[in-house]
């Protein structure tokens, strides 16, 4: 019995709260949901945006997270604020499957099981709750900016970027299971094999079957100066044309690498966003470090900025609770540096309108 209401509470917290507090973001009562929205009080307003509730949400509200309205809020903060497309896009979706395909590799689900059981309504669904964080980070890294000398980004790009590398690589890797010694013979062996005219993709699917779960084949696509590759594997893709390969293996932390370019193109003179974001990881550290619970207060204020109210007292009691650590004790304000006090809440109209 207890793991029944165990099952309903995670089906309550995962389905029927998410379509509930996605009416902020999307500002319209979906057709579906209309039974459970009429007669409902406001809970929460932000840009214009309004959050109802009923008798039903009431009951409910100790079974979910504070969390989960802030996924909500946030993003109706920043719908607008940032598009995402293109390559940014893209790599949400990558993300989306990575965290699909491992749940199929190491826990045999579907990718219809693992959307279901998490409470998305699609894929699509799915990349926009990862896309949640990522404008969050967003909008962290362009605080961090704004506390750096100007033109700081500009200037390191200048000085360090090259154009992006498409790359894959055959990876001998360092373990119990095979030494370091093993693992540059290997590669050795690998890079014999393709001078003497044999194919780079006939190979990797050779030696990645035969040596299962000791040698790994990547592609790792278009990277550049700012990706998270140590500095052995950037220097040597580097100094590759397209179609050539490493003539001796490239060690890194995780072994021996054969790599491969299957492509690179030049220079842009405009920064993209990932790259901006890159490089103020790089160049901000002080200030980063000089605060582990900075990302966190810069969010607090983030939604004081955009006027965030909230009505419901239990609601409005559990964001309390939640910005706690982050406040001055005294005033129940954060404070970034030397700016202007953000408060929490504000409280200009009644915090519950009831019927």
């Amino acid at each position: 019995m207890d793991e029944e209401k165990k099952s309903f509470k995670e089906w309550i917290e995962k389905n029927l709260i998410i379509a509930l507090v996605c009416a902020l973001v999307i500002g319209l009562i979906i057709g579906c949901l209309g039974m459970y929205l009429v007669g409902g009080t406001r809970v929460a307003r932000v840009k214009g945006k309004t959050l109802t509730s009923n008798d039903l949400y009431k009951k409910m509200k100790d079974y979910y997270s504070i969390n989960l309205i802030l996924e909500d809020i946030d993003a109706a903060i920043l719908s607008n604020k940032y598009k995402l497309e293109g390559e940014e896009l893209e790599e949400l979706k990558k993300t989306a499957q990575k965290y699909i395909e491992t749940y199929e590799n190491y826990y045999g689900y579907t990718e219809e099981a693992f959307l279901s059981e998490n409470g998305f309504d699609s894929i699509d669904d799915f990349v926009d709750y990862l896309s949640v964080d990522y404008k969050r980070t967003v909008y962290y890294y362009e605080y961090l900016e704004e506390k750096l000398e100007k033109d700081a980004v500009q200037k390191y790009y200048d000085e360090n970027a090259f154009g992006k590398i498409n790359t894959k690589h055959i990876l001998a890797q360092i373990s119990d299971e095979m030494t370091d010694e093993q693992a540059l013979t290997l590669s050795k062996e690998i890079i014999g094999r393709l001078q003497q005219g044999e194919q780079f993709d006939e190979l990797a699917e050779e030696y990645k079957t035969k040596y299962e779960g000791k040698v790994l084949v990547e592609d790792l696509g278009e990277q550049g100066a700012f990706d998270n590759l140590e500095k052995s594997y950037v220097d040597a893709m580097k100094e590759l044309s397209k179609g050539e390969y490493t003539t001796t293996p490239v060690k890194t932390t995780y072994g021996y690498h054969v790599i491969y370019c299957v492509d690179k193109t030049d220079k842009t003179d405009k920064i993209s966003r990932k790259d901006k974001m890159h490089i103020i990881e790089k160049i901000a550290t002080n200030i980063m470090s000089s605060d582990s619970d900075l990302y966190t207060k810069v969010l607090i204020k983030m939604r004081e900025d955009a006027k965030l109210k909230i009505y419901d007292k239990e609601i409005k009691e559990k964001y309390k609770e939640y910005c706690l650590p982050y406040v001055d004790e005294a005033t129940g304000k954060v404070i970034l540096d030397n700016e202007a006090d953000a408060e929490i809440i504000t409280d200009n109209e009644n915090e519950v309108a009831t019927e």
